[in-house]
């Protein structure tokens, strides 16, 4: 047990500065003592000189190992790649494997800058089209919220807005195998498209022509029974505009229509006039619709 001596206490005789040095050696000893235990607990009992130099030893090869370890780990580390389509643009990708991405209006995806034993990615927002290289080693599956589409090698589209609920995948060539989590809604053919409700968590499979749908591609829009809601989003994304609207007067209704990016505003909101019977203005970036009363 250790004493401490009271500030300003002298021990009594004439060699106090003995005592003194005596004491602080007999405190610096049991203090090494104290940490040499929490070190090294009940392996305490390594107190030679061989011990020493393998106590030594082997801190210096978990040094090593750690090192190494962060070497490999930095080595490996994946970078992700973020890509989106302004506006009033179509932005094509290649990826890492040699496939292709087109992306459409207002659409984002991340993917990794090289790909491991599976090739994943994730549409962010939007509209997208794949063209997926073959590879029967590596499955690409693409996640877009809680959805997946699982291929091989093929090509499909799929339209994942995050403000609308309905979303869709088609097939322009292959097989391609949709689901939710663990869920498979099925494995889809050339000209297959399933359709799910993100608010109802239901799902419908119904054949489509793929080629019309992807043609987008190419700047020809052709929207089969789609709300007016995702009506007014395309036209926001295709020509960087805003629109106001009364959204419960109008967004529930279906819309199939044709047109192309070449059109302008205005020839696409005379159609649209036609179908719903709707008023609408234009001033600069601001458009705003009314629903033409009944007589």
């Amino acid at each position: 047990m250790i004493k401490w001596l009271k500030p300003g206490h002298k021990p009594i005789g004439g060699e106090a500065h003995l005592h003194d040095e005596a004491a602080m050696q007999a405190i610096e000893k049991q203090m090494l003592n104290a940490i040499h235990k929490e070190i090294y607990g009940k392996w305490y009992f390594i107190k030679t000189t061989s011990g020493k130099y393998a106590v030594a030893a082997s801190f210096v090869l978990l040094c090593c190992s750690i090192a190494l370890g962060l070497k490999l780990s930095l080595k490996n580390k994946i970078n992700f790649v973020t890509v989106a389509a302004a506006n009033g643009h179509i932005n094509i990708v290649d990826l890492p494997d040699g496939s292709k991405v087109w992306l459409n209006s207002g659409s984002t995806i991340r993917y990794p800058d090289k790909f491991d034993k599976t090739r994943e990615i994730q549409l962010i927002n939007g509209e997208a089209f794949f063209d997926i290289k073959h590879d029967e080693h590596s499955p690409f599956i693409v996640h877009y919220g809680s959805l997946h589409a699982r291929v091989l090698g093929t090509a499909f589209n799929i339209k994942y807005f995050k403000k609308l609920s309905d979303v869709r995948v088609t097939v322009t060539r292959g097989l391609v195998e949709v689901g939710k989590n663990r869920e498979s809604f099925g494995v889809l053919a050339r000209d297959n498209e399933v359709s799910y409700d993100q608010l109802s968590n239901q799902h419908i499979i119904r054949k489509v022509d793929s080629r019309k749908i992807a043609a987008w591609t190419t700047n020809e829009v052709n929207l089969y029974d789609v709300s007016f809601a995702e009506l007014m989003l395309r036209l926001e994304n295709i020509y960087n505009v805003h629109i106001t609207y009364d959204h419960d007067k109008l967004n529930t209704l279906p819309t199939t229509i044709h047109f192309s990016n070449n059109d302008n505003l205005q020839q696409v909101l005379e159609i649209i006039k036609t179908i719903h019977r709707v008023n609408y203005t234009i001033k600069g970036k601001e458009v705003s619709l009314e629903k033409i009363p009944n007589k």
